[in-house]
């Protein structure tokens, strides 16, 4: 005798791990949405469990836990496909790579199950054996998605080329309002101050030590600028310690109200060289806010290379020179218009969510 699934769930979005990053923010709210809207989707969380005092945003949906860390594949896969069937899963949908491999094998194990697959990761140099389950788990997918032009590109070697889906964002949630900060009045009571915001995660490859520089070679000029890091991750610490008694640099571990952040800066700025799919510059456009973009062609092949002043990585007189740009009002309401238009056309979240509502149906064999 067959048992019936706990729930009839359209779709199980595998997730690494919950947090301050982009990704996590990005599925949190495509699945609150989802929900809202009468879909069953779900979260699994594949590599740490939830928590809540620590993460940056605990997901109002049912997130489970997978488990089993350190355990084979096999093994993982086995408890993934359990949960899926108690769930009535139709679709495993998967983001990374690691989460992929592990949801190719899943696939073995299941012959209702479905994949859907959007590589938010670059390619990685794999050893052979786990190239050769990378390739097979990609073929298997009902749909393979990137989030980018260049994320496309990478991936064509590895098979059938993904589809470009672009990535988006709640834009009724995310969009331009002007707030008076109490905290802004306190600390920096000069209006002509220059407020610079960074949204990222503080470990080494983030590039934080690029905007501090660059913030303290323009006030050495004499152009009014402070800068207000936001994240959690290894380098917080040496952060907080290098802004303590500074009236330029200001470091937080989180803010629980992110569209309210965009609304108290007046541009954003990430100077990280590896970012594929900053989640936090669609945020920054949505509001409205100008943005600093290191890049090397990515990024700007997502969001267009008219939507943010992009620099070259690692070049600190660049970034004074688009601070110096952007000080002006008239710039940065030009690029606030464009850039809120942008994300209205291009990064809407309600399209997204209409597009994979259409393939989701599709792998379940809906009319």
């Amino acid at each position: 005798m067959q048992s019936s699934p706990i729930a009839d769930v359209r779709a199980l979005h595998l997730l690494p791990h919950q947090g301050v990053g982009g990704l996590a923010r990005f599925l949190i709210e495509f699945v609150r949405h989802e929900r809202m809207d009468g879909a069953s989707d779900e979260l699994v969380l594949t590599h740490r469990p939830l928590d809540v005092e620590t993460d940056f945003q605990a997901p109002a949906t049912p997130v489970h836990f997978l488990g089993l860390v350190g355990e084979p594949t096999a093994k993982r896969a086995q408890r993934l496909a359990d949960l899926a069937e108690s769930r009535g899963a139709r679709t495993l949908h998967v983001y990374t790579i690691q989460d992929l491999l592990l949801a190719g094998a899943t696939i073995q194990k299941s012959k209702s199950l479905r994949l859907a697959v959007t590589l938010f990761e670059a390619p990685a140099a794999l050893p052979f054996l786990q190239k050769r389950r990378l390739r097979k788990a990609l073929g298997a997918a009902e749909f393979l998605f990137a989030p980018s032009p260049a994320l496309a590109d990478a991936w064509a070697p590895f098979g059938p080329k993904p589809e470009v889906r672009l990535p988006a964002v709640d834009i009724q949630r995310f969009h331009p309002q002007e707030l008076v900060s109490s905290w802004r009045a306190a600390r920096l009571p000069d209006p002509e101050i220059l407020m610079v915001g960074s949204l990222m995660r503080a470990e080494p490859s983030k590039g934080h030590d690029v905007l501090i520089e660059a913030v303290k070679r323009r006030n050495a000029a004499g152009g009014k600028t402070a800068l207000m890091l936001v994240g959690d991750g290894p380098c917080y610490g040496a952060l907080k310690a290098q802004a303590k008694g500074s009236n330029e640099i200001f470091v937080r571990r989180r803010v629980n109200d992110a569209p309210g952040f965009f609304g108290r800066i007046d541009v954003f700025a990430i100077h990280s060289e590896g970012e594929l799919v900053p989640m936090s510059l669609l945020e920054s456009l949505s509001c409205g806010r100008p943005a600093i973009v290191a890049d090397r062609g990515a990024v700007a092949s997502m969001v267009g290379p008219d939507a943010a002043l992009f620099v070259e990585p690692g070049d600190v007189d660049a970034v004074v020179r688009a601070l110096d740009r952007l000080a002006n009002p008239e710039e940065r309401s030009r690029f606030a218009k464009s850039g809120r238009e942008r994300a209205l056309q291009r990064h809407n979240m309600g399209a997204l969510r209409s597009t994979l509502k259409a393939a989701y149906a599709q792998a379940a064999g809906e009319n």
